[in-house]
């Protein structure tokens, strides 16, 4: 996401949104009652006989209520009231939406000022993204995904068509082949395009001939060795602490070592932890919270949204950080087991009643 401009007299942004992850940090910006602006297409008025006009390209704010956001589809909807709009076309107080896509300048009138929470994103978003190819071969299927700051996508698992030996000989034999239409495959693809780094993980098996098979199709990519290959070969690597360095511009290592944080404090029967979205929201407005996760699907929630908008933002205006975890991954998953929300405290409050698991 490109910052074109700050205004913090009025509360007003202009981005560019230049990649796909920039929709997902659009649909954490965006408050309800904040003003768009951006290009749509709008029906002219109907004439006096009661005839509509034709759709035409033009530029209007209006007041958001809903936000519709696709994290696998790459969109971003936006409904809500028109509040400006060219006096041909007209149309104030109605009902619109904006559908946004890559390539898009928008405006945004945020209704509560740019506040910590709304600079905490931009520099998230803003920030170099390092976008990470993952292809993880197994005896039996190849796993292809991405590792972006908005955390792991499997794009697809494909199954590969040979026979297991264990004789070496023969396994190169019937390996070889399909194993190399299979990379090139996907190492030729689309999948391949706008990455930074290219990392292929496998068995200590099929090491040598993955090796090999990479160096024929002239492929360039870092090899590491996993247990196991296939989808589970790509979790894997977010676990080791020896390929932490691979990722270190990447969130999601970030997030499982705050995930893991919050467990080792669980497990210790920690007073310095806080589960539950209504705990941490309590403790939020002591100044004793250090670190708060949350995950995004609260965000998006309507029901939760303006609960942890509030939430994140006494954090933040009293020097605590706070991490939004992606719902669907793997440590997502296991924060919203604990409540979607967790708090790490400055210190310890023992007689505070927690949250259990």
């Amino acid at each position: 996401m490109r910052v074109l401009e700050v205004d913090e007299k009025r509360g007003g942004l202009k981005i560019l949104l230049e990649v796909p992850e920039d929709f997902y940090f659009l649909a954490l910006l965006l408050e309800r009652n904040d003003v768009v602006y951006a290009w749509t297409t709008r029906q002219l008025r109907i004439d006096s006989e009661g005839r509509r006009g034709d759709r035409v390209r033009v530029y209007i704010g209006l007041q958001v209520e809903k936000i519709s956001y696709s994290k696998f589809l790459h969109k971003i909807r936006i409904t809500g009231r028109i509040v400006d709009a060219p006096e041909d076309v007209g149309g104030k107080g109605s009902y619109h939406t904006l559908s946004l896509g890559l390539g898009d300048t928008v405006r945004i009138v945020k209704q509560r000022g740019i506040s910590a929470l709304t600079r905490e994103i931009l520099s998230k978003a803003s920030s170099a993204i390092k976008r990470v190819l993952l292809v993880s071969v197994g005896d039996d299927e190849v796993a292809v995904g991405y590792l972006s700051p908005v955390g792991v996508e499997v794009k697809f698992v494909s199954s590969i068509e040979y026979r297991k030996t264990g004789e070496e000989g023969s396994i190169r034999e019937q390996v070889y082949t399909p194993l190399r239409k299979k990379l090139e495959e996907v190492l030729k693809s689309g999948y391949a395009e706008d990455v930074d780094e290219v990392v292929v993980a496998t068995t200590e098996r099929l090491a040598g001939l993955v090796s090999e098979t990479l160096s024929d199709i002239g492929a360039r990519a870092k090899l590491v060795k996993v247990s196991e290959g296939g989808e589970a070969g790509i979790h894997e690597l977010l676990r080791r602490e020896d390929l932490k360095s691979l990722f270190t511009e990447v969130r999601t290592v970030v997030e499982r070592e705050l995930v893991d944080e919050v467990l080792q404090s669980i497990s210790r029967s920690s007073g310095k932890v806080v589960l539950g979205l209504e705990s941490v929201a309590k403790v939020a407005k002591w100044g004793v919270v250090e670190k708060l996760l949350v995950t995004d699907d609260l965000l998006f929630d309507e029901a939760t949204r303006e609960t942890v908008f509030e939430l994140l933002n006494d954090v933040l205006s009293l020097s605590g950080k706070v991490y939004i975890i992606p719902s669907e991954s793997e440590w997502g998953e296991t924060l919203r087991r604990l409540g979607g929300a967790a708090a790490l405290l400055f210190y310890e409050l023992k007689d505070f009643e927690k949250t259990a698991m």
